[in-house]
């Protein structure tokens, strides 16, 4: 789907007074703009464009390209008004690019077509039913009508929402875009740089340079990996595809697990990795690879931001109805007034890591995601300066099934 910059569409009686703002992502228009005039919304200098856009529309039936200025919430801006009358009311599409708004209208059009239609139906059955029920209609017939004029709120509703997921999961589709074309072009001209200079044996020809090379080359490939499948990760969530496949398991060996499969990035940093156990198995349902995944970023994250010969420590604290894990380090700590980035996408905080490592800023996010899924709670703690405590919480009982949904 192109991009269509800032927009907005809405609904207008034939004088201009708006009925019903359909669609303004962007935060245009004002919240108690229905009921008003539309023309209050132009810039003072625009309000003979904006007579003669509608003056064109109740000629033709239509108004396409009109470049008018209008008064937003951060100041005047131009958009490209596209318009057309509907049976007794005037559709308008604007966006800060034409062929955004031409884009806008015409989905706009095609929507009022399909309710047209609907309606157009709806008529037909009523005077059939009118028709069959002779001049005194029974109960029936406005059952009949009651139902059918439902359906048609109802897709009313379900149109609105969907238009609504669809222009949230296109910004989202962008920010993607954005993101890996942004981080993954770094390491790729890294990649080929370091390998180039592999090829020409007449330049690296000490061993010791060669298996430097391959060791960052290595390291960078490791990173654009973890990107891609962070992104993978998060396409799936969003798009409603988490599912849990859910099996009793023992939370103390799934950590132990975890610490296990991580030693050697925390070896590298001479970190040592201390595990809580509570000296007995604590049984739990769960999604066994999706909290390994879990555990593993919290544990990664703190290994990235914590100086060598530090200490991490993981502990469990178990309650009857549930059970908290909590991953402790000797970092640098978080900025209190930048913990509220943390799960969120495509945010980072200033603390940096101590020995170069990259981050996609979406591994956090996915974490409270799959904790989310098993009916769970996600937080931290951090003192600046003196490291943070990453922790999350699961329910003990099973969880029911037919709740479960896709985050």
């Amino acid at each position: 789907m192109e991009k269509i910059g800032k927009h907005f569409s809405l609904r207008c009686n034939l004088d201009g007074r708006v009925i019903q703002i359909l669609q303004d992502d962007d935060n245009v228009l004002s919240s108690t703009l229905e009921g008003t005039m539309l023309f209050s919304t132009v810039v003072t200098g625009d309000l003979d464009k904006m007579l003669n856009f509608f003056l064109e529309l109740k000629l033709k039936g239509t108004a396409i390209g009109w470049e008018i200025n209008v008064s937003t919430r951060k100041g005047p801006e131009t958009y490209s008004f596209f318009g057309g009358v509907f049976d007794d009311s005037i559709g308008i599409a604007a966006a800060t690019t034409k062929n955004g708004a031409q884009l806008l209208f015409t989905e706009l059009t095609r929507v009022n077509n399909e309710q047209t239609n609907l309606i157009r139906s709806i008529s037909k059955e009523n005077a059939r039913l009118l028709n069959s029920a002779g001049e005194e209609p029974g109960v029936s017939f406005y059952e009949e009508l009651s139902r059918l004029n439902n359906e048609l709120v109802n897709m009313q509703r379900e149109l609105a929402k969907n238009n609504r997921e669809l222009a949230r999961l296109n910004k989202l589709k962008d920010q993607f875009l954005g993101i890996a074309a942004h981080d993954l072009r770094s390491p790729i001209g890294v990649i080929l740089g370091y390998s180039e200079l592999l090829l020409d044996q007449d330049i690296i020809t000490n061993p010791s340079d060669q298996e430097d090379l391959l060791q960052r080359i290595h390291k960078t490939g490791r990173f654009m990996l973890g990107l891609v499948n962070d992104l993978l990760d998060i396409a799936n969530i969003e798009s409603g595809k988490l599912e849990l496949n859910l099996s009793e398991q023992d939370l103390t060996e799934v950590i132990g697990e975890t610490i296990r499969m991580n030693e050697m990035f925390a070896r590298a940093k001479s970190i040592k990795v201390k595990f809580e156990n509570p000296g007995k198995k604590v049984k739990i349902y769960i999604d066994r690879p999706k909290i390994e995944q879990v555990l593993t970023n919290l544990l990664t994250n703190s290994l990235k931001y914590s100086f060598p010969k530090s200490k991490i420590t993981i502990s469990i604290e178990s309650s009857p109805q549930k059970v908290r894990v909590s991953v402790n380090d000797q970092g640098q700590g978080i900025k209190q007034e930048e913990l509220g980035k943390l799960f969120k996408p495509f945010q980072k905080t200033s603390t940096r890591s101590t020995n170069g490592e990259k981050s996609t800023g979406l591994g956090l996010l996915i974490v409270k995601k799959i904790v989310e899924a098993h009916k769970g709670e996600i937080g931290v703690t951090s003192k600046f300066g003196a490291g943070s405590e990453f922790f999350f919480t699961l329910p003990l009982k099973p969880i029911d099934k037919s709740a479960l949904h896709a985050v």
